[in-house]
């Protein structure tokens, strides 16, 4: 009987002696986030800027919610427009028909010759329309957008989705949103977001949004990129005529560039491409006709004499 009260006895001084050791063994999260503070009193910011911040906002759960400054995308840039001389063969697998040199096939990826011109010397070739590149799989050619896009993935050519964890921001650019990080901000660990002085959140509450306490005017061409500093809105360059559009790539030199991506062109051109062209006598694809007797190759594509066209380098 009494070996057994000494057993409980032991039993009872290791738990005792374990249960600091467990303790102490608890991540510390206070060191990837901030606690949330009991108060906080306004602080000032810049030329007599009072700041009045809301010291956190509970982060949204599955509902979509999207900045109503970028729900209308501009016009894809010409580099993830398919060109006039593709001609789509199966949309679902993103695949177009061009006709090519015979000697150059080899040159685009993973080409599948479907019909050979011997009379005008040319090849119809299947390969991935422009915008996608193409992959190998399962010895299957797989063509798979493309936008350069961090910090998320492309659904379809020139836009980007942004990875769970991230969200659009001004820019357009995926950035780090609560719990992971809060650009201009601090992350709680209820998933909340604290701006820094000079920022709020956006309408999203995910990310902070710099402020201008005079505002930057009622254009959309400008826009407040720092804060009390207003420049010039994504898709615009600061001139000595203010804030003018940018198209990428440029309308060339018959074209004026306009809002949203869009080229003008100058009386004796046509927007080919999206690029403003003149008629000229070469094909120029991938491509653009400056003049008459004048073909410019887009970069990454070399002028071929025997078919005036562009093909890859």
């Amino acid at each position: 009987m009494w070996l057994r009260d000494l057993g409980l006895r032991l039993i009872f001084f290791q738990l005792m002696v374990c249960l600091p050791t467990i303790h102490t063994n608890v991540p510390n999260y206070s060191e990837r986030y901030n606690r949330r503070p009991v108060s906080q009193d306004p602080g000032s910011y810049g030329r007599g800027y009072v700041e009045s911040r809301q010291l956190s906002f509970n982060r949204p759960g599955a509902a979509n919610f999207q900045d109503p400054r970028i729900v209308e995308q501009p016009p894809k840039r010409r580099e993830y427009l398919i060109r006039s001389h593709e001609t789509p063969s199966d949309r679902g697998q993103h695949k177009c028909r061009i006709w090519v040199p015979p000697d150059t096939v080899e040159k685009y990826a993973h080409p599948s010759v479907i019909q050979t011109d011997q009379a005008n010397r040319l090849s119809l070739i299947e390969v991935c329309c422009t915008g996608y590149s193409a992959s190998r799989l399962k010895g299957v050619t797989v063509c798979r957008a493309q936008c350069g896009c961090q910090n998320g993935s492309c659904r379809i050519p020139g836009e980007c989705e942004c990875y769970e964890g991230f969200v659009k921001n001004d820019n357009g650019d995926c950035v780090f949103a609560c719990p992971l990080g809060c650009q201009n901000g601090q992350c709680f660990l209820d998933g909340s977001c604290q701006c820094d002085p000079g920022y709020k959140l956006d309408e999203t509450r995910r990310f902070c949004r710099p402020i201008c306490s005079s505002g930057c005017g009622n254009s959309p061409r400008h826009n407040c990129t720092e804060p009390e500093v207003c420049g010039c809105s994504k898709g615009y360059q600061l001139t000595d005529d203010g804030c003018q559009p940018v198209c990428e790539p440029d309308c060339g030199i018959g074209g004026l560039c306009k809002d949203n991506n869009q080229c003008d062109c100058a009386p004796g051109y046509h927007t080919r491409d999206g690029v403003c062209q003149a008629d000229c006598y070469q094909k120029c694809n991938n491509g653009v006709c400056v003049s008459r007797n004048r073909c410019i190759c887009d970069p990454g594509f070399t002028y071929h004499e025997q078919s005036t066209m562009c093909v890859p380098v």
